[in-house]
């Protein structure tokens, strides 16, 4: 009976450690994908930004187009 005592201490210390390294492993994962999602919507919001802004532009550069043939057609009108 003695025998057995030492292995099975041996072995329930040796998965004591095998949990606890993963625990702390899972804990630094989750840690790092907090950060990943939070940089991900972030990054969303500028990308958002982004593309209203470019809408906004592109319509103004159509405006800009019509009021062009607007003035070209006078010019032309004028000659």
């Amino acid at each position: 009976m003695d025998d057995v005592i030492i292995p099975v201490a041996f072995f329930l210390i040796l998965a004591g450690a095998v949990v606890a390294v993963a625990y702390f492993q899972t804990q630094r994962n989750r840690d790092r994908d907090k950060q990943y999602a939070e940089a991900m919507h972030e990054y969303r919001q500028v990308v958002e930004r982004a593309r209203s802004e470019q809408e906004s532009t592109r319509l103004q550069l159509v405006e800009l187009g019509h009021r062009l043939q607007n003035v070209e057609g006078l010019l032309r009108s004028v000659d």
